[in-house]
């Protein structure tokens, strides 16, 4: 199982654009979750504590 350090440096050279989702909603893994963040394509908000960093896709 990869970590979520693996996974951010196997995608550091992504250039494209997410185009299957709406929104991403990160939450707790518990029975009621907390929820932490919601990301739509050109916004996001967190609850404090935590921060979020948006890589810019560029056209050609």
């Amino acid at each position: 199982m990869r970590t979520v350090k693996q996974f951010e440096k196997e995608t550091n050279n992504v250039k494209a654009p997410m185009s299957n989702w709406v929104r991403v909603i990160i939450e707790t893994d518990e029975k009621n979750p907390k929820l932490l963040a919601v990301i739509t394509n050109d916004d996001c908000e967190t609850t404090d504590g935590l921060r979020v960093r948006l890589k810019p896709s560029k056209e050609d």
